[in-house]
């Protein structure tokens, strides 16, 4: 099954600092009953989940068919927690946590997460960066999102330098 890709567009996304966490607006590919959060139940969400984590990055928010919530926090070790909420924003439960990479080594650092974003972000020319992993020892696949709605994957030596880069795909 693959895993739902999180779009977080710097300056289009309204991030709040909540202390010391971050809640993040979130683009990503929803079911029909699914709707983003916004406003005032993206703030009660993204507070309560991060009330439960310890904080962390909210990465994406959405309702469940209205009457219970989901929200994905990415912890500071870089792990991915999904935290379910009900209608007046209790925890009811929690999936994870998940590792943001397919590596048994260290989570990425926001340095090395940035450098290789901005490596990547280089090769390509354009797009929003939408997940960073380490492969395999110290290199990097930065997965980018073009302004048109496909995605490239580059590859980015352990020196932050970009190797290649894979042909734009459409993601399912």
């Amino acid at each position: 099954m693959r895993r739902k890709f999180v779009v977080i567009t710097g300056v289009a996304a309204a991030a709040v600092v909540l202390g010391g966490a971050t809640v993040a607006g979130a683009a990503n590919t929803l079911s029909a009953d699914d709707q983003p959060l916004s406003g005032t139940e993206l703030q009660q969400a993204g507070d309560a989940a991060l009330a439960h984590t310890g904080g962390g990055t909210v990465t994406e928010a959405e309702s469940e068919g209205g009457s219970a919530y989901e929200v994905e926090v990415r912890r500071q070790d870089g792990s991915q927690v999904e935290v379910n909420l009900d209608s007046s924003f209790k925890v009811s439960g929690v999936e994870g946590p998940e590792r943001d990479d397919d590596s048994n080594g260290p989570a990425l650092t926001a340095d090395e997460r940035d450098k290789a974003s901005n490596a990547a972000l280089a090769k390509v020319g354009q797009g929003t960066v939408s997940e960073v992993e380490r492969e395999g020892g110290n290199a990097y696949e930065v997965e980018v999102r073009l302004g048109n709605g496909s995605e490239v994957d580059v590859q980015v030596g352990a020196d932050f330098q970009a190797l290649n880069q894979s042909a734009p795909e459409f993601d399912d």
